[in-house]
């Protein structure tokens, strides 16, 4: 007996999961939640980054699983490339091990990637059970700030709509697109792919965009990796802005950036999270080989330029993650750029 038509698999979407210190039977409730799909995926693939018991034998039961990996952590952009590699289908299905998609979701997905020029389209994620937002469109400001977006707002409905990144905890990618922009930067390890990915693939002249019907459910705590977390934040943002971006456009932002960074040395300094800002720095200088071929390479890709971007970034951040008084701070410090950019959007 066949599949129902209304539960047949997309032929062309492949699953990935990368696991790093998961049960068990936190996956099978992700796993589950994709089969559960009105059009499931074609294939799941788990990465076994490590920290936990081996996952291959634990998930031997769950039928059309492939766990890849040697349970080393390799970081999760390496990971995610691994997994493309290794995966089947035109579009790539990333989603956390401690999220769960609603049934609809890899089906709206797929109905905004009906462009080709949609790259990357991504879901709102949505805190636990509740119906509160954990993120989805997420801002990028020109410092490269790019907190979790309408964070514990109601809800949203609506159509797709063009934005400058989503979240990584739930998104479809073009393989194609991947492919060309070179995939996820292995270098950056853990936190902002998702920021890094988007920005590039709108460098390269694609459409990214936000789902609000496409839903997942996250188990969030932003705290959970204390100094670690916020070294590899400020490193990989400082990363994006220094490879990303035009020389000519850091050289008209340079006064504001700096400011920027002088303001938060003393949030770290005042958060007791100090010593993860000043290894952020040493971390990047010892990466700066990398950043110089990131630029080359986005040099040779660029279909865009940067003033062609400005209406795609928030030239005002107003964060329920951003504590007081610094939004209020940063909103004042980049005015003249914010004004800048509105003159750019009206042209």
């Amino acid at each position: 007996m066949g599949t129902p038509p209304e539960r047949r698999p997309a032929a062309s979407v492949s699953a990935v999961i990368v696991a790093y210190g998961c049960e068990p039977e936190q996956l099978r409730g992700t796993i589950a939640s994709l089969r559960a799909q009105s059009v499931p995926p074609r294939e799941l693939i788990v990465v076994d980054n490590g920290g936990a018991p081996p996952l291959a034998a634990a998930l031997a039961g769950e039928r059309e699983v492939r766990v890849i990996g040697e349970g080393r952590n390799v970081g999760y952009p390496a990971a995610v490339n691994r997994a493309v590699a290794a995966a089947a289908g035109e579009h790539v299905l990333c989603i956390n091990p401690d999220a769960r998609a609603e049934p609809g979701c890899l089906a709206e997905l797929l109905a905004a990637m009906s462009d080709p020029q949609v790259a990357l389209a991504g879901a709102q994620i949505l805190l636990g059970e509740s119906e509160r937002v954990n993120a989805g469109a997420n801002p990028l400001h020109p410092s490269g700030i790019s907190p979790a977006g309408g964070y514990g707002a109601e809800r949203e409905l609506g159509d797709p709509r063009a934005v400058a990144v989503v979240s990584g905890a739930c998104c479809l990618i073009r393989r194609s697109a991947f492919a060309l922009v070179g995939g996820m930067r292995e270098e950056l390890f853990l936190y902002y792919e998702d920021v890094d990915l988007a920005w590039r693939l709108l460098i390269a002249g694609f459409q990214v965009l936000f789902c609000p019907r496409a839903c997942a459910r996250h188990d969030y705590e932003f705290a959970r990796h204390g100094q670690r977390k916020w070294l590899l934040l400020e490193r990989n943002r400082l990363a994006c802005v220094l490879s990303n971006y035009e020389a000519r456009t850091l050289l008209a932002l340079a006064p504001a950036l700096a400011a920027t960074e002088l303001g938060l040395l003393a949030v770290a300094a005042l958060g007791g999270w100090l010593p993860a800002k000043l290894g952020a720095y040493r971390s990047l200088l010892a990466m700066r080989g990398s950043l110089r071929a990131r630029r080359r390479q986005l040099a040779a890709l660029r279909r865009r330029a940067d003033r062609e971007l400005i209406g795609r970034f928030a030239l005002r951040l107003d964060s329920a993650l951003l504590p007081p008084p610094g939004p209020a701070a940063l909103n004042a410090l980049w005015l003249p750029y914010r004004l800048l950019g509105a003159r750019a959007r009206a042209r």
